[in-house]
């Protein structure tokens, strides 16, 4: 990978850190009938040490963003594992449901904060040759936690005692605290002072989305009361303010315009749909695996592992699918397993067999692997370059509240179904058949998000959507989209990664340019080289120096001549001189993010990509020019003339030649 030592420990403390909380979240779910049983509760009361947990992920998404503009790295990582930890002590003590509920629900306050900072922390840390070989690691660890958790839980629980599992959490936890005194760097925000939180927002997001959770969750106990409609009531009301007030705040806490979009709107409701079914899934095998079935915690979590694997395995395979068909195929196929399994789910009896089971479950990951990446790409392709991060945050902060929200009326209904059938088929049958509605519920959500990609999921590999001023389709194309592929220079000369400097100087004279990129066999950009990165080898000093008597004593031993130099370099390979990276911009990017590109990294020019391979070239002059005629097209009483030998402009006559 190339990566310091400090780079080293800095990925292991931020991996091991967001594998601990991620852990966490799929701990609690073979333990659900174990504390169930301890604490003398029912499903829906249970079910809110998960949907609790989620919800308060959702609400931390948006308030993370400000805090990463107001806090440095270190400082909010170190305060987010630190009440994190003081969660996953209340839970290891936790001597009623009440303390073990309010300890879930300050871990997820800690882990709401580290999921995005960690992400935040290695994108600015690693340049961008490094990114990718950081970001692998950070992903494939990530994505192995809910596959071990239920697993681990299950052998801890059957070994010993749920509270064990928390004692574990906590002692990594510490540890990870200690690292990250020494080992996280204590950069100050980038951004300090852009971003602003609106208290009210927070409010009304935190009573919405938690009163409409606690309405659904007593349904199922507690059947319809006044007192559960009223706070459903009031929570929906809050919802609807809280959305209203984000599109009149000038820097809203969720910039929900960009629903406006009807992709976006349609891959948000999909992923929304999806997320409820998986979540309730996750809480409802268990149950069933271990209450009805009278399997152990161990067998349990044996029976999700396989599939969650599995899901881990397909998602990368489901990315190059994408690539190659487009969302539509992946996402109807994807939509229609998830339906025929999730059914299957609901046809399951007391004396199903586990090998089935686990199948059925493996066969209902694969499908959520076809659903959810390409579904979400497709949607967030559809936003305009400056919206994706506001799309991505609204498009997590929903699926997290709808995973909530979903999964509590789903297992509500679960025991709505059991309390009305009891009386009549005895407690085994009844909780089976609650179970079975309750899969049931899952499909009528699997049912209408397989509507809806019929429908409208009908994008092409590749494909992008003109977008307007908040990310909402335009009725136009824009202009700065379609200018860059009329502008750019499409005859791209390239040179071999084993090519030398004196071919490329000679590929600079013949064909009168300045640099190339330097592709690998395949053709795809490895590098770029610039007749500056030439002069920069030739010149007596090849680098930049601080202390002036290192640059004194470099000066002194820098005896080799120039033509020495000149033959020594000419022989070099073009990859040895070069720059080791390929800073591109995307064939659908507009005008605006070229131009932040080339200033940013301070280029004169840089490749046009289309799907990973070089396409054409844009110059700094050919935007110049474009952006010169387009004004002048548009204002022609600003043009002026320029008379041979003299330094005055004065605007054009009539007839006249303009500049």
């Amino acid at each position: 990978m190339g990566l310091s030592r400090k780079q080293w420990f800095m990925l292991v403390v931020l991996v091991v850190g967001t594998f601990v909380t991620v852990l966490n979240q799929t701990l609690v779910t073979p333990a659900l009938p174990s504390i169930m049983n301890e604490m003398s509760i029912d499903a829906p009361t249970g079910q809110w040490l998960t949907t609790g947990f989620t919800l308060v992920n959702a609400i931390m998404i948006p308030i993370t963003a400000y805090l990463q503009d107001r806090f440095s790295t270190r400082r909010l990582f170190l305060f987010s594992m630190i009440v994190f930890a003081a969660g996953t002590l209340m839970c290891t003590w936790a001597p009623n449901f009440p303390v073990l509920l309010g300890g879930r629900l300050v871990q997820a306050a800690g882990a709401g904060i580290l999921m995005p900072l960690s992400m935040t922390v290695l994108l600015v840390t690693f340049p961008i040759e490094r990114r990718g070989s950081a970001m692998g690691i950070f992903g494939l660890v990530i994505a192995f936690a809910p596959a071990i958790g239920p697993t681990v839980a299950g052998i801890i629980i059957d070994a010993a005692d749920w509270h064990i599992m928390f004692y574990g959490i906590l002692g990594l936890v510490v540890l990870v605290i200690v690292a990250s005194i020494f080992l996280i760097e204590d950069r100050p925000p980038a951004n300090k002072g852009d971003s602003a939180l609106d208290p009210l927002s927070l409010v009304l997001s935190t009573v919405g989305f938690g009163g409409l959770l606690y309405g659904f969750s007593v349904f199922g106990s507690a059947g319809l009361n006044p007192v559960a409609i009223g706070i459903s009531a009031v929570g929906a009301a809050c919802v609807v303010w809280f959305f209203i007030r984000q599109t009149h705040l000038a820097v809203p806490m969720l910039r929900v315009k960009v629903l406006t979009n009807r992709k976006f709107l349609i891959a948000t409701i999909i992923g929304m749909l999806v997320q409820g079914s998986l979540l309730a899934a996750g809480i409802l095998m268990p149950i069933y695996v271990q209450t009805l079935m009278g399997y152990s915690a161990t067998i349990s979590g044996l029976v999700l592992m396989p599939g969650a694997i599995l899901m881990g395995i397909m998602n990368p395979i489901a990315g190059k699918l994408f690539d190659k068909h487009g969302p539509r195929v992946l996402g109807v196929v994807g939509m229609a397993l998830l339906f025929i399994t999730t059914v299957g789910f609901g046809l399951l009896t007391l004396e199903s067999s586990l090998a089935y089971i686990t199948v059925l479950y493996m066969v209902r990951m694969v499908s959520m692997a076809l659903v959810n990446m390409p579904i979400t790409t497709w949607g967030m392709n559809a936003l305009d370059t400056r919206y994706m991060n506001h799309g991505t945050s609204v498009n997590n902060t929903l699926r997290q509240v709808a995973g909530s929200i979903g999964t509590a009326m789903v297992v509500s209904v679960s025991a709505l179904v059991t309390n009305m059938a009891q009386p009549a088929w005895g407690g085994a049958q009844a909780n089976m058949y609650g179970i079975n509605m309750a899969f049931m519920a899952c499909a009528a959500f699997v049912l209408a998000g397989f509507v809806l990609t019929l429908i409208f999921v009908k994008g092409k590999p590749g494909e992008t959507a003109p977008v307007g001023a908040e990310g909402g389709a335009a009725q136009e194309p824009v202009a700065g989209k379609a200018a860059l592929r009329d502008i750019m220079k499409r005859d791209v000369f390239t040179l071999p990664a084993a090519a030398t400097v004196q071919q490329a100087m000679q590929l600079f004279i013949d064909k009168g340019i300045s640099a190339c990129p330097i592709v690998d066999a395949n053709g795809l950009p490895v590098g770029f080289i610039s007749d500056g990165d030439i002069l920069k080898q030739l010149s007596r000093r090849s680098g930049s120096y601080t202390d002036p008597i290192v640059l004194i004593a470099t000066s002194a031993n820098d005896d080799t001549s120039y033509s020495d130099k000149l033959h020594q370099i000419m022989q070099l390979p073009v990859s040895a001189v070069g720059v080791r990276e390929s800073i591109g911009v995307n064939v659908h990017a507009d005008l605006e993010e070229v131009c932040r590109v080339l200033a940013q990294n301070h280029l004169k020019k840089v490749p046009v990509m289309d799907e990973g391979r070089i396409v054409g070239i844009i110059n700094r002059s050919d935007i110049t020019r474009y952006s010169m005629e387009e004004y002048l097209a548009g204002h022609p009483e600003d043009a002026v003339c320029c008379d041979e030998g003299s330094s005055d402009r004065e605007p054009c006559a009539a007839g006249a030649p303009s500049a």
